[in-house]
């Protein structure tokens, strides 16, 4: 089968959404439905041969889902009410759709996932799982929140924590009680001129009375977003990616992955030099940098990097992978710096040794989680029926594709894809700028600058009422362009052509200076349009009403 190809581009008009497939059937499209993609991807799976470890793919498949259903359902009844149905055999031969990002403040755009999630899960009479992606880094903990009017604006940073060094989201507690609980107040104080009424205000609180049960600045945000989705009525579980990982079934999957790790390796960079090469794509960096081979001095085989991170309890830091195979039956994993540890996993170990040593990591504090492109392997090869994604996931999977043909000689299940664009309702709080276009008006101006340096006689008064001089320059200039270009006077030609333009500029100075003046106001107005309308702000900076008209996803 050929390669699973789509490019999708980020809708640009304030609540305009992109959902593909559509939760219902399209009649001009009838194969492309979620039903459809549910029962293609099954086929796809069902056509696995692969054997991890002593079972087959599709054994691992039913126990990994039966597993991940029943933590996630314990995990989300921990804060809010979730169904958990009786007969476990149908739940687990139900489709589960599944999605996953950060536990941030993220913008309308992914959250959207989630509703899709929902609407699609209800479609199939399936079960929607949202991943909290908590093993991906903490970089920020403020949010810039946009200030200012349509002719001029600025960002302002809000935090809602003290900065801390960068970490796991898994291991980011909260620093400063008092920043965190005050968020809402100053958000809302500086974006109260473009929205007045954001959920912030009201939904702030639940994160303020989760982080007092979690401890943890990520589960704090993403429990209270999932209890508010709840109150929307949306029947989803979620499950921490940390938490995924320890399940057993999960840890024979990472552990046949790290048995198979230089063919992971090479399979991986193959996959990148590939994709590269489809998108025209520079820079070895691009989208992401190629797995290293390294040594560390001794007389031991060479160190090829895993698409793993590592860190400990004593220093949270999170460090590269690197794996040598040296040992027979080994596998040594380090960070190249201060952490080393061998493990007895190999393809010629049983899955039992395989469990159980990433288990004694687990349990020395040792934290090896996947980077993002094994974590959807895993969520799209053991657990989705359907995966969603966002459109820079789906592009990045076209990756993890690639990998899983290289690895088992079998097409991958194909993901969903989803996003959206809600725009701050700029021209209405500001309705005397509504309709303004200052790039259409700069590009204006700029125009009539290079009509003024070209043709200014165009901007001049009547021919027969400028001074004999400008009407000789005129005639001068009309000569030589209707002057038939030979080889001999082309270059005097255009010389002559130029020297009157420049002569009969020193008249439209005037002209230049008003359109000179306007340049600066509109350029300001630019980049403030740009500042107020951007598409990334956080989700909770809209009003409720808004959001839920853009969230419900009423399909035409």
């Amino acid at each position: 089968m050929p390669p699973f190809r789509r490019n999708h581009v980020a809708p640009q008009d304030s609540g305009a959404r992109l959902i593909d497939p559509p939760v219902q059937a399209d009649s001009g499209r009838p194969s492309g439905s979620i039903e459809t993609l549910v029962d293609n991807n099954r086929l796809l799976r069902a056509a696995f041969d692969t054997r991890i470890g002593d079972l087959k793919l599709w054994e691992l498949v039913a126990a990994t889902r039966r597993e991940v259903l029943t933590v996630a359902a314990e995990y989300t009844q921990s804060y809010r009410d979730a169904e958990r149905p009786r007969d476990v055999a149908d739940w687990i031969a139900r489709p589960v759709i599944m999605g996953g990002h950060q536990p941030e403040l993220f913008h309308p755009g992914v959250w959207l996932k989630n509703s899709a999630l929902d609407a699609y899960a209800r479609a199939v009479g399936g079960t929607a799982i949202n991943l909290v992606v908590d093993t991906d880094r903490c970089q920020r903990t403020s949010v810039d929140v946009p200030v200012g009017t349509p002719a001029a604006a600025h960002l302002e940073q809000v935090a809602f924590d003290a900065p801390e060094m960068e970490m796991a989201w898994e291991e980011r507690g909260i620093v400063d009680p008092s920043v965190f609980g005050s968020f809402a107040e100053r958000a809302c104080r500086a974006l109260a001129p473009l929205e007045p009424d954001p959920i912030l205000r009201r939904w702030w609180p639940l994160a303020v009375e989760r982080s007092a049960e979690c401890h943890r600045l990520g589960l704090a945000i993403s429990q209270a977003r999932h209890a508010l989705e709840a109150r929307f009525g949306w029947e989803t579980l979620e499950i921490p990616v940390s938490e995924m990982v320890r399940l057993p079934t999960v840890m024979v999957f990472m552990g046949w992955l790290l048995a198979h790790g230089r063919q992971l390796h090479e399979a991986y960079n193959a996959a990148l030099a590939d994709y590269r090469r489809e998108q025209r794509v520079r820079g070895r960096a691009r989208p992401m940098p190629d797995l290293l081979v390294t040594s560390d001095g001794s007389a031991e085989g060479p160190w090829f990097e895993l698409p793993w991170w590592i860190w400990s309890r004593d220093d949270r830091r999170r460090r590269r992978v690197f794996a040598n195979t040296d040992t027979p039956g080994t596998l040594t994993l380090s960070d190249m710096e201060t952490l080393r540890v061998e493990l007895p996993i190999s393809p010629e170990t049983s899955p039992s040794k395989w469990v159980d040593a990433l288990s004694r990591m687990e349990e020395h504090a040792l934290r090896l989680r996947p980077r993002a492109i094994v974590t959807t392997m895993v969520a799209r090869m053991l657990v989705a029926d359907v995966f969603v994604h966002g459109i820079g996931g789906a592009a990045y999977d076209q990756i993890t594709d690639d990998i899983v043909r290289r690895l088992t000689g079998c097409d991958p299940p194909r993901h969903a894809v989803v996003s959206g664009t809600l725009r701050l309702p700029v021209d209405k709080a500001f309705p005397e700028a509504a309709g303004a276009d200052p790039a259409a008006a700069l590009a204006d101006v700029h125009r009539q600058l290079r009509d003024l340096e070209f043709h200014p006689e165009r901007h001049l008064m009547p021919f027969d009422r400028q001074p004999e001089e400008v009407q000789d320059l005129i005639d001068q200039k009309r000569r030589w362009i209707e002057t038939h270009p030979t080889v001999t006077l082309a270059r005097r030609r255009c010389r002559e052509i130029r020297a009157a333009n420049a002569r009969m500029q020193d008249h439209t100075q005037h002209l230049r200076r008003g359109l000179l003046d306007r340049v600066g106001p509109l350029a300001a107005s630019l980049r403030a349009r740009k500042v107020l309308q951007a598409r990334d702000y956080p989700w909770c900076f809209f009003s409720e009403k808004a959001l839920k008209s853009f969230l419900l996803l009423e399909n035409e």
